[in-house]
């Protein structure tokens, strides 16, 4: 080859990259041209999101994080993902296992990913209701974007940003919005299979948040201003019912199959349903407390029963408050017995808060509804003030409950550092090393949890508290992999029987010979 011929090929090839850059950037800008208000208010959504998760864009640790740590990025997931049918956690857990990634960098960029997909799922909320109810006007819009933050970030879902897998728990919840979006939004016969295959994908992820889907078909068919006739859309709620049904059952089945091939039994699908429908009324009694008075302690006692019968008083000085009340009702009833029907196939019929989108979604849902169907000015007024006030409570609130949560892994840390030191102290006066550990609770034990009593809640409770995750706690901290045995009674009656502690103290921990116990406050 001839160098000039060389030298033409090396300019065409750059002339051709050059075109083809060039190309690319007009389309990004005519995309950015054509979509810059949908841009800009994604944007707006995700800085508050940021804002509102700011303590958590930091290593930090739940109870199941340090199980998580303490097994690794390839025995975990099997344990705690795949005996679940938790597919997209047990793929990405292994994947950052393959690339070999500090458990503290894996947790930071899940995190980010958790609020950029948070962020997307208030804004398809805000698209979807925006669209339908055709509202216009500013404070409206802006109205509503704060009830899709609400719904969102409520009192249930504030822990999936808890865990170490955040952003796929995220993804579950996000692809259950979708779903219902093509749901109520396609016309072709068609979009039952699509919305149920995104459902089964959800279902993969985190099958706490998948509740929502039926739930939000609801809404979304509810304060459409081109409805159909009620007939339809009776049918269209009856069929969404169906796909979330066949969700449930094929998830169940891929459960047992995974199981079967794995030799290994699951924990958490009861096959007792007789034994807790005779025990109904009490798992019903729970789950009111728990939910709808209590809201787990995270937000303030009652405001789901106070935001539902406010709501009704309002609907009945509407135009068509019978058809308005009757649907706002079975949007209620539905959303929370969604959830009381999925607790009755567990092992365990408990409702932790993660796992009760549907009812935490409640009080977002309302004021969703409230703001696109209004047609009284008082009304408008009155639903626009609560509005602006709860989603200020909210974002304060949010951020206390998260910056708790970090304090709380600060005293975690600081006394696991002290357990370690004294460890290799006693190792250093005596030879001896310590490889087991014994722990018992104090006489006068009460659950502790930074700044406030929160029961019913995983936020702000010690690792060292619990016995969920207490020895992988000094697992992390110690740097040890400590084998767990019972508290010697005689070393209990002598050290530590009807001693209380409330912090810390060197006096908690006595070690015989190779063993350490250890007595927590």
């Amino acid at each position: 080859m001839k160098k000039h011929e060389s030298l033409e090929a090396v300019t065409h090839t750059h002339t051709h990259t050059h075109g083809y850059l060039k190309k690319y950037y007009q389309k990004v800008e005519s995309i950015f041209q054509n979509r810059k208000k949908e841009i800009v208010t994604y944007s707006i959504i995700l800085i508050i999101c940021i804002m509102v998760c700011a303590p958590l864009l930091q290593m930090h640790i739940s109870s199941d994080t340090y199980n998580f740590m303490d097994l690794g990025y390839f025995t975990y997931p099997i344990e705690y993902f795949m005996k679940d049918a938790r597919l997209i956690s047990t793929f990405v857990t292994y994947l950052a296992g393959i690339l070999k990634l500090p458990y503290n960098v894996f947790i930071i960029i899940m995190q980010i990913l958790a609020i950029i997909i948070s962020a997307f799922s208030i804004y398809c909320v805000y698209d979807t209701v925006s669209k339908k109810t055709k509202i216009q006007g500013n404070l409206p819009k802006v109205l509503i974007i704060m009830a899709s933050f609400i719904l969102i970030f409520n009192c249930m879902s504030l822990e999936y940003l808890l865990y170490a897998e955040c952003s796929i728990m995220c993804l579950s919840l996000l692809l259950s919005i979708l779903a219902a979006k093509v749901f109520t939004d396609e016309k072709t016969n068609k979009r039952s299979i699509k919305a149920m295959l995104i459902m089964i994908l959800a279902s993969f992820c985190y099958q706490g948040a998948i509740n929502i889907f039926l739930p939000l078909v609801m809404l979304f068919l509810f304060i459409d201003a081109n409805r159909k006739p009620e007939k339809e859309l009776i049918k269209k709620i009856l069929l969404a019912f169906g796909i979330l049904a066949s969700v449930y059952l094929i998830n169940i089945a891929a459960i047992y199959a995974i199981n079967l091939a794995l030799g290994a039994s699951q924990q958490r699908i009861s096959g007792g349903i007789l034994d807790n429908l005779r025990y109904f009324k009490y798992i019903m009694i729970d789950i009111v407390m728990n939910t709808l008075v209590h809201n787990y302690n995270l937000w303030p006692m009652g405001v789901t029963i106070i935001s539902v019968v406010g709501i009704l008083i309002i609907l009945l000085f509407q135009k068509k408050k019978i058809r308005n009340i009757v649907q706002y009702l079975i949007l209620v009833i539905v959303s929370f017995g969604i959830c009381v029907v999925s607790v009755l196939f567990m092992e365990s019929p408990s409702l932790e808060p993660r796992m009760a989108m549907a009812i935490g979604g409640i009080v977002g849902m309302s004021l969703i509804y409230a703001i696109s169907i209004n047609q009284n000015k008082i009304a408008k007024k009155i639903i626009a003030l609560i509005t602006i006030l709860f989603f200020v409570y909210n974002l304060v609130n949010t951020i206390q409950i998260y910056t708790a949560h970090i304090a709380t892994n600060k005293i975690d840390a600081n006394m696991g550092i002290a357990i370690k030191y004294k460890i290799e102290e006693y190792e250093k006066d005596t030879g001896n090393k310590v490889t087991k550990v014994g722990y018992k609770r104090d006489a006068n034990h009460r659950d502790y949890h930074y700044g406030w009593d929160k029961k019913y809640s995983s936020f702000g409770q010690r690792a060292f508290d619990n016995y969920y995750c207490i020895i992988e706690a000094l697992n992390y901290y110690c740097d040890r992999k400590f084998e767990a045995v019972r508290m010697d009674e005689e070393v209990y009656e002598k050290y530590f029987a009807r001693k209380d502690w409330q912090a810390y103290s060197d006096e908690q921990i006595v070690f015989v010979e190779d063993t350490m116990y250890i007595c927590t406050y």
